[in-house]
């Protein structure tokens, strides 16, 4: 009941916000011509004031008569987005009885609302539903999702200021999105359906006209028990955006993971510190030639659980991972075309002796797998080597579209350490490994067709093609109906429609 009346309310005042944006216009346009008629008599005709462009979907609530009055702002915005995916075959587990493919349509709706108060303080609430099409038990409303995917939730609910203390601080507290540099180790994973949001906090603070930011947050991953510390995390950002090098950035981060849990078999102490360096020079006064170049390292120190870290072993070992991401971007624009071609390798350190109380695996907390290792989503960053050639067209203003690209991909995946796993994007191994079989997992070939058409609507199309390595073919083990598929090739499609506002 609680969730329905949210969005009838929700629902409520949109309409009420397009009613008043809409109706009043008319009514404020005679308003001033009697104001400029009673001025006219008393005092010369003050000078225009530029017209602002009205926004139908922002709603501002006078707090008095008087025309200075403080106002409340609603600022109301949403999306629909509607996927179809199909995946042959469906996994690559070792052992599975069926690996015939699998095809469905997911679909996520977003109603949301950004309440700003006077004296800057402010308010963000946004639900999210997310649903497989057909996994509603038959016609039946609000029923529990076979599946478990799926539900309505809150995907954000905080409160805000973006001048705390009137000192320029920014602040954020209670369930929201957490985002670092390149996403590479914190992402909010927008492709995926249900995406990511943390319950925490976070401030920062911009000095020497916004060229320096510190930023630190505090998120609660899992309340596990309400009784131990729990799973947490903690950090610390420092970033520097020179003004003598436009696009150019440097950012330094430390983190500290937590998880203390219940049974004692299940525990991380885990600190990590990053440096990144995204790099952008014009190569004409126009910058319509130009290279774009990011460089990110990360080692991480501490003490984790084989369970709590994903790799066989023993408890309470001690870890010691690196990793590191170099891209290179050449990039020439002409008129309403660009084109830009590249080059990336993916580094992740991984285990030469799983048998001992040392984890060397890469482990990344929330990682965006799917923007940098394969849209085709079997490779995670973990015991990794990724060679990657990339190439992009992009075409504004073509009749009724505003923005048309076109994306390419080429990747060679290899295991690093060849006496550990094969990690999928989220961190899981989905085969074991030995040096007696190949380091190389496989290669893959991306294509994904974006299409803009306005502010409101926009498309996408793709189709990721993995060549299975050798790896692949030695560990495929299934005897089962479809276990031939265990060291196939797999193809996954893709078509995305996205309405927002």
């Amino acid at each position: 009941m609680f969730t329905r009346a949210c969005i009838w309310a929700l629902a409520t005042a949109l309409f009420g916000a397009v009613a008043w944006a809409e109706a009043p216009a008319d009514a404020k346009a005679d308003d001033a011509k009697d104001e400029t008629k009673t001025e006219e008599k008393t005092e010369p005709k003050p000078e225009p004031k530029p017209e602002k462009k009205s926004d139908t979907f922002t709603l501002s609530i006078p707090l008095g008569d008087e025309e200075d009055a403080p106002a409340i702002t609603l600022r109301f915005f949403g999306q629909h987005r509607t996927r179809y995916e199909l995946r042959a075959p469906a996994q690559y587990n070792a052992g599975l009885a069926d690996q015939t493919s699998v095809q469905n349509f997911n679909m996520r709706t977003r109603l949301g609302v950004d309440a700003k108060f006077p004296g800057n303080a402010n308010f963000l609430f946004e639900l999210q539903d997310v649903r497989l099409w057909g996994d509603e038990p038959r016609a039946n409303a609000n029923s529990v999702n076979t599946s478990g995917f799926e539900g309505l939730d809150v995907l954000q609910a905080y409160i805000y200021t973006t001048n705390l203390f009137d000192v320029g601080i920014e602040a954020y507290a209670g369930r929201q999105k957490f985002t670092v540099g390149n996403q590479r180790l914190i992402s909010t994973l927008e492709w995926a359906p249900q995406s990511r949001a943390w319950d925490g906090f976070r401030i920062a603070r911009s000095f020497l006209d916004k060229q320096f930011t510190i930023m630190g947050f505090a998120m609660l991953i899992n309340d596990l028990n309400r009784v131990r510390d729990d799973e947490w995390m903690l950090g610390l950002s420092a970033r520097w955006a020179p003004d003598f090098l436009k696009k150019s950035d440097l950012e330094l981060l430390l983190m500290y993971m937590n998880r203390d849990d219940i049974s004692g078999a299940n525990d991380g102490h885990i600190s990590m510190a990053s440096l990144r360096w995204n790099g952008f020079h014009g190569l004409n006064s126009d910058d319509s030639l130009a290279i774009a170049y990011t460089a990110e390292g990360v080692a991480q120190f501490g003490t984790a659980d084989t369970a709590y870290w994903g790799t066989p072993g023993q408890d309470n070992s001690n870890v010691k991972a690196f990793a590191a991401a170099l891209t290179f971007d050449f990039i020439m624009g002409f008129g309403d075309h660009s084109f830009t071609v590249g080059v990336e390798w993916d580094y992740a350190s991984g285990d030469s002796d799983p048998t001992d109380n040392d984890f060397q695996t890469f482990r990344s907390p929330f990682p965006f797998g799917h923007k940098y290792n394969g849209f085709a989503d079997q490779i995670g960053w973990r015991n990794l080597h990724d060679f990657a050639l990339l190439a992009t067209w992009t075409v504004k203003n073509i009749g009724f579209v505003e923005n048309l690209s076109v994306h390419l991909q080429a990747h060679n995946f290899q295991r690093e350490n060849d006496d550990d796993a094969w990690y999928n994007p989220a961190g899981g191994a989905i085969r074991t490994g030995t040096p007696d079989e190949s380091d190389l997992l496989g290669n893959e070939i991306d294509l994904v067709i974006s299409m803009k058409v306005n502010r409101w609507v926009a498309f996408e199309a793709g189709w990721a093609h993995f060549f299975a390595g050798r790896f692949v073919k030695q560990t495929a083990t299934g005897t089962g109906p479809g276990s031939d598929n265990e060291d196939s090739d797999m193809d996954f499609v893709w078509a995305q429609l996205t309405l927002q506002f």
